[in-house]
């Protein structure tokens, strides 16, 4: 009677499971790099919150109260990367006023230690 040694069997499957694994790999690479160039491609908030360099919940904070065009679908939000791309540039285009600066002063005065 012949015994199958059960590091064989371990050592096989686990090659099986690591071939599987890079078959997947390679078909998810081909695939979203035509989406990828899309303007028009929706982006969740860990894929917006990326590109702003800000954490997930920053850019739920700007979709509430900055008005970051998004779409929400069921419990998440979606974002299109052209609106989002468009959205980080308003802030760029618009320098801060003399108002801005004056208030900050103002605040600095206020509250600063005695």
């Amino acid at each position: 009677m012949q015994v199958e040694n059960p590091f064989d069997v371990i050592i096989f499957r686990l090659d099986q499971l690591q071939s599987a694994v890079n078959f997947l790999t390679d078909q998810s690479q081909k695939s979203p790099s035509q989406a990828k160039d899309s303007p028009e491609r929706l982006l969740d908030l860990g894929e917006a919150a990326e590109i702003v360099r800000k954490p997930i919940g920053t850019v739920r904070y700007y979709i509430h109260h900055r008005n970051l065009p998004a779409i929400k679908i069921g419990k998440s939000y979606l974002v299109k990367l052209n609106e989002l791309l468009q959205w980080v540039d308003k802030f760029d285009q618009k320098p801060p006023g003399p108002d801005t600066v004056e208030r900050m002063l103002q605040n600095r005065k206020r509250y600063r230690k005695s």
